[in-house]
């Protein structure tokens, strides 16, 4: 972005980076150099039981924290939008180290409550993947996003929960919707956030029992978990 622009955001909008708090629409260059992606196995610890087996990989990006964190939060939570493309870049970045020459790939956003969607004022989820999907498409990649998940019954907020209380408060919470997944693909299940696993965890366990088990998760970043989360 040129010298101009910056000066007019910060005058104007009062633009900030999320990263250092410099005046920036979105990341400044050093904050979006520093979260470029490394995608790597990132295990939950306890395993959700339909993780566990060497068919189902969890990918990350990147690591729930930093500069990283900070973005996420700005984008997630206080409508920063315009950081969905940069995120967008971490998750492509995952999907393509889970991905495989062998066919199409379909990615399955895990599903946003309507208490979420209300709050936000999308589903933000959905958003990330379809940006991912542009940026896959451009590198030659077969990928589409197919909201095959919904909600069967209602959840807590689970800010606060540990992983026990998490995977209680998931459990049975998803269903396949009718007339989804019908063409053979790569199923990879989406997130943002890795966390305790709960989540993705729940959608993967709907999408085995439909028999179409994911090849892996594929999220931005992974939660580093304190001790008490383990509990």
């Amino acid at each position: 972005m040129g010298k101009l622009a910056v000066s007019a955001a910060d005058l104007i909008l009062g633009a900030r980076c999320p990263g250092c708090e410099c005046p920036a629409l979105g990341l400044c260059r050093s904050c979006g150099a520093s979260i470029r992606p490394d995608p790597r196995v990132a295990w939950p610890t306890p395993t959700p039981p339909a993780l566990r087996g060497p068919d189902v990989t969890p990918i990350a990006a990147g690591t729930n924290e930093g500069v990283l964190r900070v973005a996420l939060i700005a984008w997630k939570e206080q409508g920063r939008f315009g950081l969905t493309t940069p995120l967008a870049h971490l998750l492509a970045a995952s999907v393509v180290d889970l991905s495989s020459d062998c066919g199409p790939i379909v990615l399955v956003p895990v599903p946003t409550s309507r208490r979420s969607k209300r709050s936000r004022g999308t589903d933000v989820v959905d958003e990330l993947a379809r940006e991912s999907v542009r940026l896959l498409r451009g590198i030659g990649v077969d990928v589409k996003v197919e909201q095959a998940l919904t909600y069967a019954r209602a959840t807590v907020d689970q800010s606060g929960l540990d992983s026990s209380a998490r995977a209680a408060n998931l459990r049975g919470a998803f269903r396949l919707r009718r007339g989804t997944l019908r063409t053979p693909s790569q199923v990879v299940v989406i997130d943002d956030i890795l966390t305790t696993g709960a989540t993705v965890g729940e959608a993967v366990r709907v999408l085995t029992a439909a028999d179409r088990r994911p090849i892996g998760v594929a999220v931005v970043a992974a939660t580093p978990l304190r001790s008490d989360d383990h509990q």
